[in-house]
């Protein structure tokens, strides 16, 4: 087991993605008549490998996040992406990601998700929701999503 890193990344936020040929659909929010939403996607998100700067050990790319307003005191915050498990090494579960919902530079709320082992050799899709206890008027002022920083563990 080695330890490995991540780097801090973001994105804002916007309408939902309209229907479009020859692009898939958005796939957060996965039911968007239960609230106002807004989506953003992020590229990628890779760990690498402790003393590494450029040796990415496993990750996750085509993520995208929602934010969804369900009631005056509830938000959902949903990810769905791919892991790439063809890298260095295989990503184990245990350090979760942290997601910040960002009203500006301020986090008003954030989410651990403990995403499952990123086998080698498979690009899974994984996804991930959860309700945070959000004010309506806070969950409307987030402009953005990061994907904060974090730890991680990788095994060869």
């Amino acid at each position: 087991m080695t330890p490995c890193y991540s780097y801090r990344q973001f994105c804002s936020l916007g309408p939902v993605p309209p229907r479009t040929v020859g692009r898939p659909d958005a796939q957060v929010p996965k039911d968007a008549k239960l609230g106002p939403a807004r989506h953003g996607k992020i590229g990628s998100f890779y760990f690498y490998a402790e003393g590494s700067k450029d040796d990415p050990a496993f990750g996750f790319f085509d993520i995208e996040l929602s934010i969804q307003t369900l009631s005056e005191a509830t938000c959902r915050v949903e990810l769905y992406c791919v892991a790439d498990g063809y890298q260095t090494s295989r990503g184990l579960s245990g350090h979760p990601l942290t997601i910040a919902l960002m009203a500006g530079e301020t986090v008003v709320a954030t989410a651990n998700w403990g995403y499952h082992d990123v086998l080698c050799g498979h690009a899974d899709p994984m996804s991930f929701s959860t309700d945070v206890v959000l004010a309506a008027a806070t969950a409307a002022a987030v402009d953005r999503i990061a994907l904060l920083a974090v730890e991680g563990r990788c095994a060869p």
